[in-house]
């Protein structure tokens, strides 16, 4: 039976399970699907790797190593080859997922096999071991097994010692997701942005699982206040961005935000938006608008009252 999760919550007590994953070195070999992983050393602790799903953050701590988020199933076992390279065999100890999605979550099972403590907030907990229908995908999310569920989880912001460096966790509330996290290294000056920043394409706020734009646009505002223009940013997936990448997200956000409401208050639909071309000017350099319209469209009308009346 599929829970209606948007008004529904049910209270898990989180295990505190601690392990970890010693990873002998071995070659890096063919690849999943015949795609080839990258990485890029950010920092001298932190390393962005990229073909595995969503971008994979490698953190080497002083004796052991923690990963954000785990790529897609598919790609997870040629993750781990990687990784064994990168981390010159410190046992990784910790993985946290920014949000529930399978490009960034897909790669628990293996991990937890190995003894890794996954980490995440507990509405990702949630809908990883949920039946619950995503509308705008035509597509059931099917519960995952109980290994590729968090092990640890949290109901607000806080922070962890990952072993040479205390990392911050900024939970923002209905943003891409409902569980939607940021992670920030003050030391090293580098935000793992998760699914709230993008590259190349519009950050569609998923409406199925808590998601809307006005709640993404808070959230981006709150991570402008906490970076610098120094700070590197690692976005959902592709490159590295710095704060005016993000500054144009919200920029772009916030304008296609304001239109919509506009029109949405002369009668348009999603529909009616897209046939008029309302996110022209930022097409070239997001991309197709279709899925982030129809999307933020529904997710205005959910929140109407948050907007003071849609129409």
């Amino acid at each position: 039976m599929k829970i209606n999760m948007k008004y529904r919550r049910r209270i898990l007590q989180a295990l505190a399970i601690s392990g970890t994953l010693p990873i002998a070195g071995w070659p890096l070999t063919t690849l999943a699907a015949g795609n080839a992983l990258a990485s890029e050393k950010i920092t001298d602790r932190l390393i962005r790797m990229s073909g595995a799903g969503g971008n994979v953050v490698l953190y080497l701590g002083n004796d052991n190593a923690s990963l954000i988020d785990s790529g897609s199933s598919e790609h997870a076992q040629s993750l781990i080859s990687l990784i064994s390279e990168l981390a010159d065999s410190k046992p990784i100890m910790n993985l946290f997922n920014t949000h529930w999605h399978d490009d960034h979550t897909g790669g628990n099972e293996l991990f937890h096999s190995h003894g890794v403590n996954i980490i995440a907030h507990e509405n990702t907990r949630l809908w990883l071991g949920a039946d619950f229908d995503v509308e705008w995908r035509n597509w059931t999310h099917k519960p995952r097994p109980a290994e590729a569920l968090p092990d640890e989880t949290f109901y607000f912001s806080g922070t962890k010692d990952l072993g040479g460096e205390i990392v911050q966790y900024h939970h923002y509330e209905q943003a891409h997701t409902d569980g939607d996290i940021a992670l920030f290294f003050p030391d090293s000056n580098v935000l793992v942005a998760g699914g709230l920043l993008s590259d190349g394409r519009y950050p569609t706020p998923d409406i199925a699982t808590g998601g809307w734009i006005g709640g993404l646009i808070r959230a981006n505002e709150a991570m402008l206040e906490l970076v610098d223009d120094n700070t590197l940013i690692i976005p959902d997936q592709g490159s590295t961005k710095t704060r005016s990448d993000l500054l144009a997200q919200h920029a772009m956000l916030s304008d296609l935000y304001e239109k919509m409401k506009t029109l949405a208050r002369q009668g348009y639909s999603a529909q009616n938006m897209l046939e008029a071309n309302v996110t022209e000017v930022y097409d070239e350099a997001w991309g197709d608008p279709e899925e982030f319209i129809l999307e933020a469209y529904r997710g205005m009308w959910a929140h109407s009252r948050d907007m003071g009346g849609f129409i």
